[in-house]
């Protein structure tokens, strides 16, 4: 009986240890710091944004490139940018930003633009990779960049 409990008492610790969760990975990406507002507004255009795309996506699926040009300019193009400046009276995402993510913002709304451009006429492998760079304009700031 003493020798079963040394054991127990040898493994419990052990299984203790495996039992516990694996610590999360860092989160490397740089915060930005930003009243609930400007980061309340920011996120829903991000969520509108994803929503374009995969409104995006299905009308290029279906062959429709006018659609899809048009989704892309008015939600996520140059001609989307701005439309908040009345709620936040200057106190908009864009002056709480760093230089960086800032610029990819805009590279952001510039590609949306360029894609809207190239889908209208028609071309599909060439719409696609000018949606590749509105997604690529995505990922590099929500790799690099964090509100929370």
């Amino acid at each position: 009986m003493r020798h079963m409990m040394l054991v127990l008492s040898l493994l419990l610790p052990a299984t203790l240890a495996q039992a516990q969760p694996p610590a999360p990975p860092q989160d490397t990406r740089q915060l930005v710091s930003m009243p609930d507002l400007p980061r309340s507004l920011m996120r829903s255009d991000m969520q509108d944004h994803l929503l374009a795309l995969n409104e995006i996506i299905g009308h290029l699926a279906e062959n429709k490139f006018d659609a899809a040009a048009e989704t892309a300019e008015k939600r996520m193009g140059q001609s989307s940018m701005g439309k908040h400046a009345y709620i936040a009276r200057g106190q908009g995402p864009g002056r709480f930003m760093p230089d960086t993510m800032r610029q990819m913002g805009w590279n952001m709304h510039d590609a949306a633009t360029e894609f809207a451009r190239v889908a209208k006429s028609g071309d599909q492998a060439k719409s696609l990779a000018a949606l590749q760079q509105v997604t690529s304009s995505c990922a590099a700031c929500h790799m690099s960049f964090r509100t929370r």
